[in-house]
């Protein structure tokens, strides 16, 4: 393998003769007056991201939310640390927050002016594809149910982005956010028969939200509370399990961070109550 020749005979062989590259810009660190020591790990958002990164793959979302949020405090403009945050709040379901990153990385990229995003255009293309599948996917949890098809329909416009097989796979998530979306408007009408304590029109409503949507633990929770109300605690249990069912397959990896409880508890409460009448 034939080497360059040295400049000057005498010095190290690593020794270059080329200028180092400026320092990135999201890598400059900001010092304080009363710094005494400046930890570069601490301040460098490059490496507080991939610090948030080796946390997520542990599956330790809410140390990996902190190292974005660190690295996100030294540089804001740090796409991609807002991007990973964002698929960090899904994974803890705090949804809002990955709404609030998605709408910063869209505002951001879209401020920018056009010379500027020409310059790295399709790695901002990429950010934004991943934005709207992680915010379309946040809005159909929180029942958005109109916003999440738009932006589900956005990230699939990305077609160099995703795979066929990805692409196939959100529209079937399209697909059922549209059942799940009709599925609870029939259950809306349900409630309304309800709250009039028309029961039986009101069963009638849930069992054709349930036609739609087997999956819908509200429907199925109502139809609870109206054979407990009949006294039919043998139903009242069937359908009160089958939506708990449903409730604990959700993202059981961490059903421990979820903060809203409040269907869970009734159900519990419910079937709490057949039992105890079942002595």
């Amino acid at each position: 393998m034939a080497f360059s020749e040295k400049k000057f005979a005498h010095l190290p062989a690593r020794e270059s003769q080329h200028k180092e590259a400026p320092y990135p810009k999201s890598k400059k660190l900001d010092t304080k007056p009363n710094d005494q020591f400046i930890d570069v790990e601490d301040k460098d958002p490059l490496w507080l991201k991939d610090k948030g990164d080796h946390f997520y793959r542990r599956h330790d979302y809410h140390a990996a939310i902190n190292a974005y949020a660190k690295a996100l405090e030294a540089d804001k403009e740090f796409l991609m640390a807002r991007l990973n945050r964002a698929t960090c709040f899904i994974r803890i379901r705090a949804y809002q927050g990955c709404i609030g990153d998605c709408d910063d990385i869209e505002t951001q990229i879209n401020g920018m002016k056009e010379e500027e995003k020409a310059q790295d255009a399709e790695f901002y293309a990429k950010l934004l594809g991943r934005a709207y599948l992680k915010r379309g996917a946040a809005q159909a949890w929180l029942s958005q149910h109109d916003a999440a098809i738009i932006d589900l329909k956005r990230a699939m416009e990305y077609k160099g982005l995703y795979s066929e097989h990805e692409i196939q796979t959100i529209q079937m998530d399209i697909a059922a956010v549209e059942v799940r979306q009709r599925s609870q408007e029939i259950k809306l009408q349900g409630d309304i028969f309800f709250a009039r304590n028309m029961l039986s029109e009101s069963l009638e409503q849930y069992f054709k939200a349930l036609e739609l949507d087997a999956t819908n633990e509200y429907a199925l929770s109502n139809v609870g509370v109206i054979y407990l109300k009949r006294q039919d605690y043998e139903n009242c249990l069937k359908f009160t399990n089958q939506a708990l069912s449903i409730i604990e397959e959700f993202q059981a990896d961490t059903k421990e961070f979820q903060r809203d409880n409040v269907l869970e508890i009734k159900l519990l409460q419910r079937r709490s109550k057949c039992w105890e009448v079942q002595e």
